[in-house]
């Protein structure tokens, strides 16, 4: 008796001790993918960053892509065709499939620049976020909230909140 009592304890207290791990962090690890190279110059590096968040996100991970710097400049938009710098680049077809057969996520394939890609990293709940105080350094905003030429699902940050994202970031990954 006293032998089924303790693996009753035991299985007990297994699936307890389980169950408030998957509160204490329901959606995996939360990762801060850091984007500062300007995609104009090269365009390694923030094609990798966004392969890495959809790789984060299919594999159960909270996602924060955070612009800066020189990055931050590709996500305003111009005046004169209403694009950003990642909506003129486009998503390689055999990248697209290489992302396809390893998550067998068809999501990707509708996906036609990088821009379609931030969107859709965005819709799968990533949140997208930018240097507000560099956007107004360099003029590309008025304020540190701005977003009159950014894409709407992009959130600006404040020094503070800047420090408060970067910090609380389990993962971190710089691009």
């Amino acid at each position: 008796m006293k032998k089924h009592y303790l693996i009753f304890t035991l299985l007990f207290l297994s699936i307890t001790f389980t169950s408030t791990l998957s509160l204490a962090n329901p959606k995996g690890d939360k990762v801060l993918i850091h984007v500062v190279t300007n995609i104009k110059i090269d365009d390694g590096p923030p094609c990798v960053a966004f392969d890495i968040a959809y790789a984060n996100l299919a594999m159960g991970n909270s996602v924060e892509m955070f612009f800066d710097s020189e990055a931050a400049w590709n996500l305003k938009r111009t005046s004169a065709d209403g694009k950003n710098d990642f909506d003129r680049y486009e998503v390689p077809a055999d990248l697209k499939k290489l992302v396809v057969s390893q998550f067998n996520d068809k999501d990707i394939t509708g996906v036609k620049d990088f821009g379609e890609f931030l969107e859709l990293l965005s819709k799968k709940g990533a949140v997208i976020s930018v240097n507000g105080t560099w956007n107004v350094l360099t003029s590309v905003e008025k304020d540190l909230k701005g977003k009159t030429v950014m894409p709407s699902f992009v959130n600006p940050l404040t020094l503070k909140e800047m420090v408060e994202h970067l910090n609380s970031a389990q993962k971190y990954y710089r691009y």
